[in-house]
């Protein structure tokens, strides 16, 4: 018990290094939650043991770096970035797509709340960066972005330690167990998310695929199979292509126009995703509307282009000037 308070004491003695440390591995993508040990730092300030004004600097200085790091990779590597990180992320279902939307909606404005959205924070600066969105728009927006994300975090933590400052045996106590907690909640949160992603793979891996060489095969032989592009616009940004005869239609959208859907033929869906799993999940939403024969594009587009199957230009038909644009 002795050396667990000792440890305990050295954390808070290093309290800025781990800070740093902590939120910056939270915003280069690591599964590491950083909210917690914010919420800490700012319980330690009301306690004396860590300077509020200095904690923010901090804060702000590891999640500038860390977005920066990704706007640059972003800018070079695109689509690879993308892919990468739906692959170490625990959420990789919604990631991209629900990033998409987020940025298409607010353009370069939505990195200023974009910390704060569960399944975005991690895609936002390498997507917007994808995106086109300019050093100077996305520098103005991840500054005050980072700034409302470690301010609103290190402000309730200070609440919390003024409110029990004032009790002795209370503040004794929470100068020693605050770091503890902020390790409690972190793992709480990754428990959460990993089980949550256990789950939807295994719901995922239920989903028959189909693989590209049986898609091609179907097209030649004139079967007519009703192959659906699922990406959103900003995801084809940097490559409009679309497999050949494809009809762009967002999940929302299909959803809708589901009785429009044949039933005599095979229905493709395809992404972009680790996994397929923008497809996947939609085509178990639409078997339970009575839609048997549907399946994902086994490596989604991305295995597509690897076999050199053939392209189409699809700037035209997903309506190019409807695109963001995005500041």
């Amino acid at each position: 018990m002795f050396e667990v308070h000792q440890g305990l004491i050295g954390l808070a003695r290093h309290g800025y290094a781990l800070l740093f440390l902590w939120t910056a591995a939270e915003q280069l993508g690591a599964p590491v939650p950083a909210m917690p040990i914010l919420i800490a730092a700012g319980v330690l300030s009301a306690t004396g043991q860590l300077n509020l004004a200095c904690a923010l600097l901090v804060g702000m200085i590891a999640c500038l770096i860390g977005d920066t790091a990704w706007y640059v990779i972003g800018k070079k590597r695109g689509p690879a970035v993308l892919r990468f990180l739906c692959k170490i992320s625990l959420e990789p279902q919604t990631c991209v797509r629900r990033s998409s939307e987020f940025i298409s909606r607010y353009g370069s404005w939505s990195l200023i709340f974009a910390k704060f959205v569960p399944g975005v924070s991690t895609f936002a600066v390498p997507l917007a960066a994808n995106s086109d969105v300019s050093l100077l728009s996305f520098a103005g927006a991840d500054f005050l972005g980072s700034l409302l994300y470690v301010g609103a975090y290190l402000a309730a933590g200070r609440l919390l330690g003024n409110s029990v400052n004032g009790i002795s045996v209370v503040a004794a106590s929470i100068r020693s167990a605050s770091l503890i907690l902020a390790f409690a909640a972190a793992v709480s949160i990754l428990g959460w998310r990993f089980y949550q992603r256990r789950r939807a793979e295994h719901d995922l891996k239920a989903v028959a695929r189909i693989s590209p060489q049986e898609v091609r095969d179907l097209i030649t032989a004139g079967a007519n199979p009703y192959i659906i592009d699922l990406r959103h616009p900003l995801d084809m940004l940097a490559d409009p292509r679309m497999i050949p005869g494809a009809i762009r239609l967002t999940p929302d959208e299909l959803s809708k126009q589901n009785a429009e859907i044949p039933r005599d033929r095979e229905i493709i869906l395809y992404c972009t995703c680790p996994n397929e799993a923008s497809s996947a999940i939609l085509a178990l939403k639409l078997r339970t509307m009575g839609i048997s024969r549907i399946r994902p594009l086994l490596g989604g587009l991305d295995e597509w282009k690897r076999l050199g199957y053939p392209l189409e230009d699809a700037t035209e038909k997903i309506g190019w000037h409807s695109a963001p644009v995005l500041a």
